[in-house]
């Protein structure tokens, strides 16, 4: 059998067997950095979502997309401003996310 290789072609015998290299050899490894945190890929509108802590629904303006695909949501802040990186769930009196300002 003949295979065809980087310095042309080479003849291998048969019942012989052999590790054959594909374009995966000369392309990156796949990492996955696991020391970074997730950057941001795109922040989008919330719509009529809240977040319930302690008992009271806040609304939610943004949805924060993740490029780890996951999501978060943001509040407005105390001093009445935008944090992206302010993620809702980290309210330890966070409870879970609802669909309209009235819901509990």
């Amino acid at each position: 059998m003949t295979i065809n290789t980087t310095h042309g072609p080479a003849e291998v015998p048969r019942g012989t067997r052999s590790h054959i290299n594909t374009s995966a050899i000369l392309e990156p490894p796949l990492m996955t950095y696991e020391d970074e945190s997730a950057d941001i890929l795109a922040v989008v509108s919330a719509g009529d979502w809240c977040a319930v802590i302690a008992d009271e629904a806040v609304p939610l303006p943004l949805w924060v997309l993740l490029d780890d695909g996951s999501v978060y949501g943001v509040a407005i802040g105390e001093d009445g401003l935008l944090d992206a990186l302010d993620n809702v769930e980290n309210n330890p009196n966070f409870v879970r996310y609802a669909r309209g300002a009235t819901e509990r």
